[in-house]
This record gives C-alpha cells, structure tokens and sequence, in this order.
C-alpha cells in the first residue's frame, strides 16, 4: 500500500507558465524564418529581375533562385534546430536548457542581418561585381510588393526576439525550481 511519502515522491513538479511561454517562443522561433524564405519563392520572379537589373544579367537571376532555395533550406534547418527543444522542453530536462541558452547566441548572430538593413536570405552575396548591397537592397524593394521586405525584415525580428526571451524565461527562478534535478529524501529506518 501506496503511503503519503510514496505519494509525495510520484508526484511531478507541475511546469512553471516561464517554461511554457519559452517553449511557445521557441515555436514561434522555429516558424518564422521558414515561412520568410517562402515569402521569397512567392516574389522568386521579381528577385530574379531585380539581380538580373543590378548585376546585368542571367547569372543574377540564378544567383538569386539560389538564394531562395538556400533560405528554404536554412529555414528548414532553423525549424528543426528550434522545434527540438522546444518539444523536448516539456519535461523537466536540463540539458534542453542549456542547448537553447547555447543556440540564442547563435539565432541573435544568424538573424541580425535580417533586422539590420532588411537583408534577405534571399538576397544573392556571392557575385563581385561592383553592386553594394544597398543597392542591391534598392532594386528589391523597387521591383517586389511593397510589403516583401518590411515584413521579412519583421519576422526576423520577431524570431529573434522569440529566441532571445525564451533563453532568458528559462534562466528565471521559476524555471530553475522545475529543471532542478530532485534530491533523495533520508527515508525513516524501518521498525
């Protein structure tokens, strides 16, 4: 028969809300750089002209279709490398912390470009031709939808901050209580 000590010791540590509001963000994290290199398979056409305008011609257009389907990758990547720990993140598992306080670091350095002058994932880089990168930047706004890079440029913001606050809510007091591992209580000698 079960006592009230067995009974103490089976129960689970109830998740803290911080835990919970982290695993969301690092949903949210996970999500948003995927769909914003979707974005850029929508606009695919007007990133081709805008690259083939400013780097005056075909290599351009192919520079920047690499581009798109090296973002949907890197999203992928990004999805898989956020949504792990954020599942994983649902017991009590320190470890999953101290990989997401080691991956904040990196999202923040991954996604700045992307809040920092609106730079795309798909935004070709690798032709050296004479074209900066503002003007590059330029010829995309001119020639995709109006929304194309502010909200590109949102949702690397809002996934950046997704990851940054879903490392600080584990590192609070309330979710250090819950990852701690449990201590054995000195049981009672039997009479």
């Amino acid at each position: 028969m079960l006592g009230a000590d067995d009974i103490r010791e089976a129960t689970v540590t109830p998740r803290p809300s911080t835990v919970t509001a982290a695993r969301s963000l690092l949903g949210l994290a996970a999500v948003l750089p995927l769909l914003s290199a979707l974005l850029g398979l929508l606009v695919l056409d007007e990133l081709r002209r805008a690259s083939i305008a400013a780097y005056g011609g075909m290599r351009g257009g192919d520079e920047a279709t690499g581009a798109v389907i090296a973002g949907v990758l890197a999203g992928t990547v990004v999805l898989v490398v956020c949504a792990v720990p954020a599942l994983l993140l649902g017991g009590p598992r320190n470890w999953v912390r101290i990989v997401v306080w080691v991956l904040a670091p990196a999202g923040v350095c991954c996604l700045t470009p992307g809040v920092l002058g609106g730079s795309s994932v798909s935004s070709p880089r690798g032709l050296s031709t004479g074209v900066s990168s503002s003007e590059l930047t330029a010829r995309i706004s001119e020639l995709t939808p109006g929304w194309y890079v502010p909200v590109t440029v949102l949702l690397a913001g809002v996934s950046m901050l997704g990851i940054v606050l879903a490392a600080v809510l584990l590192a609070l007091p309330a979710s250090n209580a819950y990852f701690r591992s449990p201590h054995p209580t000195a049981q009672a000698p039997q009479s």
